[in-house]
């Protein structure tokens, strides 16, 4: 590490936490740092320069201590971009029995560039339904953002009502799975799509509903919104891919 962008304050701790003895004093280019062992550290504020001088050995240890923590940034970096990319590309998708639907926002998700995740299209290493979800949306799994499509496969009432008074519902697995959905990644990494008019579930304030009629693309502009407010960094381009 022969350079830091950044203030004073930040260049003192990373060498403070050296543990090294020595004192430090302010110069017109920055800061000035001297070892007990002989070592010398001079940071030019103005260009990020660290020059390490003084005594063979001390100046010696001085530029390893440096470049064992820019390897230690780097590795911590790399590792930080490459678990954002495997996590935050995958979105769970809880669907019921639209088939047409499902495969509408998967072939929209993919020209995102994002990797929708179908428990269908998986063998699910042998876990029930409910274990394969769990798994895939708990702390430690994968997706971190959802979107429940709700569609009219069912017909439901009240007792009081009576029969009459039946309405259009999503299937009660999905209502369910969008229920475990919330818990695990929040409302705001949930979104629910809401195809013609059926009866929303109730106590579900509060969390994005999106309708569309015939195709989801319907409401892409709306859904890459909130997916960009969530990280995504969508770009313009591939929602002009997603939405032809």
């Amino acid at each position: 590490m022969d350079k830091f962008q950044g203030n004073r304050e930040d260049f003192k701790a990373i060498v403070n936490d050296f543990r090294l003895t020595g004192s430090w004093s302010d110069t017109v280019q920055g800061l000035l740092y001297k070892s007990s062992d002989g070592g010398i550290i001079n940071w030019y504020e103005s260009t990020g320069s660290i020059l390490c001088q003084g005594k063979e050995k001390a100046k010696n240890n001085l530029k390893a201590l440096f470049d064992n923590y820019a390897s230690k940034k780097q590795l911590k970096t790399n590792t930080a971009d490459v678990t954002k990319t495997e996590i935050t590309k995958k979105i769970f998708i809880v669907h019921g029995h639209d088939t047409t639907s499902r495969e509408q926002l998967e072939l929209v998700l993919h020209k995102l560039g994002l990797d929708p995740f179908v428990l269908a299209n998986t063998s699910g290493g042998g876990l029930t339904i409910i274990e394969a979800l769990e798994k895939e949306i708990s702390k430690d799994g994968d997706s971190k953002f959802g979107i429940v499509l709700l569609t009219p496969d069912d017909y439901g009432y009240s007792v009081k009502d009576g029969m009459a008074n039946a309405k259009l519902r999503a299937r009660q697995n999905v209502v369910l799975e969008m229920g475990m959905l919330i818990a695990a990644v929040g409302r705001t990494n949930t979104v629910m799509l809401v195809k013609d008019t059926l009866e929303i579930p109730s106590d579900a304030s509060g969390i994005l509903y999106l309708s569309y009629k015939d195709h989801v693309k319907e409401v892409l502009p709306r859904l890459v919104d909130r997916l960009n407010i969530c990280g995504f960094n969508i770009d313009v381009a591939k929602m002009t891919k997603a939405s032809s």
